[in-house]
């Protein structure tokens, strides 16, 4: 039988994974099938933290020393991932907050040209 491990330290962390799905539920998420996706990631940590022997038992079977490896490695990878689209996004916007601040400066300069005519 496994007995779940409530620490007070797990306790927080899944407060804390209850919280940020909250907070995302409650400033309505634009895409429910995220939202829905990221609740089953949210529910399956605060599984693997009350109940550690299980994660170092997946993390045995896939051929990994420790449970809190099989979590970080995955974790890692999506942070990566996510700082690669965050920077491809931010470039973006910078993209065309400089082709609006030309148009502006374009259509100004042409507005004060026809007011000198």
């Amino acid at each position: 039988m496994i007995v779940p491990e409530l620490s007070i330290a797990a306790l927080l962390l899944v407060g804390f994974l209850i919280a940020l799905f909250i907070h995302d539920w409650s400033h309505k998420a634009r895409n429910p099938r995220l939202l829905t996706i990221q609740g089953v990631v949210f529910a399956g940590g605060a599984f693997l933290i009350v109940f550690p022997d299980i994660a170092t038992r997946l993390a045995h079977a896939v051929g990994i020393g420790r449970g809190v490896d099989f979590v970080i490695y995955p974790v890692v990878i999506w942070l990566v991932r996510e700082s690669l689209v965050s920077r491809r996004e931010r470039r973006r916007n910078e993209e065309r907050i400089t082709e609006l601040v030309r148009a502006i400066a374009m259509e100004g300069a042409s507005s004060c040209a026809t007011e000198k005519a």
